[in-house]
């Protein structure tokens, strides 16, 4: 018993040791502490001073939300008829969003299409909180920005026989669902993305991604054909 003891002691002290060389290595205990305080290594702190020294761009698209927006080259893809602003952030959610509009507003965008929320739900926050959030962006958007007309985007599928995820569709189609009340609720258009990227089991199909959650070209394009239904009188 002593020797068990004694051996269980030496591995937690050696399994101690080891954890404390790897956050070292990765960049000690305040980048760690860093890291679980504002996720993905501090890139929405990143992104955010950026786009805060940026010039002022009146008058553009801006594609707002996550890494589903983040990933994309919108300009690009949407060609040069539309002046578009990407701000997108990797990992970002509601509070993200709505601690960020101001720098969207300052552009008095002609338009702003938000995707947003799947990362709430990965990381378990309630339905009721994640509506309560989106309901004060749309109306801090209306209050300050009245000539913005803005669309709101379904949450994404996702397919969990591609990888491991957190989160279920199931969860996903219950807040898509708030969503599109919210749009109802507000006379604002309302995109359909879920549905269009589904394959037969309700997974988003493997034709739009590789990972099982953000989406490849093929999936982008299908986005851009959505997007033009409410764009045409734009071109």
């Amino acid at each position: 018993m002593k020797r068990l003891l004694i051996f269980s002691l030496i591995l937690n002290v050696l399994l101690a040791v080891g954890m404390a060389y790897m956050v070292h290595r990765l960049g000690g205990w305040n980048y760690a502490l860093y890291r679980l305080r504002s996720g993905e290594a501090g890139l929405y702190t990143h992104r955010k001073t950026l786009f805060d020294k940026l010039p002022e761009r009146p008058g553009t698209i801006v594609m707002l939300g996550d890494s589903q927006t983040a990933f994309c080259e919108w300009q690009e893809l949407l060609g040069d008829s539309v002046r578009v602003l990407n701000r997108g952030i990797s990992g970002d959610y509601v509070d993200g969003v709505w601690g960020r509009l101001d720098e969207v507003l300052r552009h008095k965008p002609l338009k702003i299409f938000l995707l947003v929320g799947v990362n709430d739900l990965f990381f378990g926050k309630k339905l009721e909180a994640i509506e309560f959030r989106y309901r004060e962006i749309v109306q801090k958007i209306r209050r300050e920005s009245p000539n913005t007309e803005l669309i709101l985007q379904s949450v994404l599928p996702m397919n969990a026989k591609v990888r491991s995820l957190p989160g279920s569709n199931e969860e996903i189609r219950a807040l898509n669902v708030r969503v599109a009340q919210i749009a109802k609720d507000y006379a604002l258009p309302y995109l359909d993305l879920y549905s269009e990227m589904t394959d037969a089991s309700g997974n988003l199909s493997v034709r739009f991604t590789e990972d099982g959650i953000h989406l490849n070209g093929t999936g982008y394009l299908v986005w851009k054909k959505e997007i033009e239904k409410v764009m045409r009188d734009e071109r």
